[in-house]
């Protein structure tokens, strides 16, 4: 299901005098979210726990567990992550945790933390609108440039901070100069939600 402000799907076929398709570098929507100008067969969903249709923006007070839960109609990695108020990123997929495999099949429903985990999520603070982001690819992505896994710690340490610096990191992993994923392989997607007091 596309979110019309934040899933555009750009079409960018400038053409050379060959008559060969030019790159196009993936964009970054007005809600600074990376959006692919390509259009792909692959689709991806994100949503939380109190909207199973990821259209709505639900509250949440702070200390309530949220669940976060991914879909593709395309077997693909997936890369989760959460942005807060603050501007604090963090990297939900992939992680080190029993259920932190990044690999979902086509049709699957993965929900975070799994019904087995035996941790759970809490809505932080600050107050205001946080952004849950997926961006699925056919092809594993490397986010060496943007997280890393230390020793004993189940979750990769995030290097930007904020929306903009998040969706700027991800325009480079998924750009087909830098990086050998092809245009039409990755997709992305983001539901909303408020943390309140």
């Amino acid at each position: 299901m596309k979110k019309p402000a934040i899933l555009l799907a750009l079409t960018a076929s400038l053409l050379t005098p060959l008559a060969t398709p030019a790159l196009a570098a993936p964009k970054i929507s007005a809600q600074s979210i990376i959006v692919n100008p390509v259009p792909t067969t692959l689709e991806a969903k994100v949503w939380v726990d109190r909207d199973p249709s990821g259209t709505r923006t639900p509250n949440y007070r702070i200390g309530d567990r949220i669940r976060l839960s991914v879909s593709v109609n395309e077997s693909a990695y997936v890369y989760l992550f959460s942005v807060s108020p603050d501007g604090s990123v963090d990297q939900v997929l992939p992680n080190s945790l029993s259920s932190g495999g990044n690999y979902v099949r086509k049709g699957e429903v993965r929900t975070f933390p799994a019904a087995r985990d035996n941790f759970v999520f809490n809505v932080g603070g600050p107050a205001g609108l946080n952004k849950v982001l997926v961006v699925a690819s056919r092809r594993q992505l490397n986010l060496s440039e943007l997280s890393t896994f230390q020793a004993g710690e189940p979750f990769a340490k995030v290097n930007v901070k904020g929306s903009q610096q998040l969706a700027q990191a991800l325009s480079i992993v998924v750009n087909p100069v830098e990086q050998p994923v092809p245009q039409q392989d990755w997709v992305s997607d983001t539901a909303f939600f408020n943390a309140t007091y």
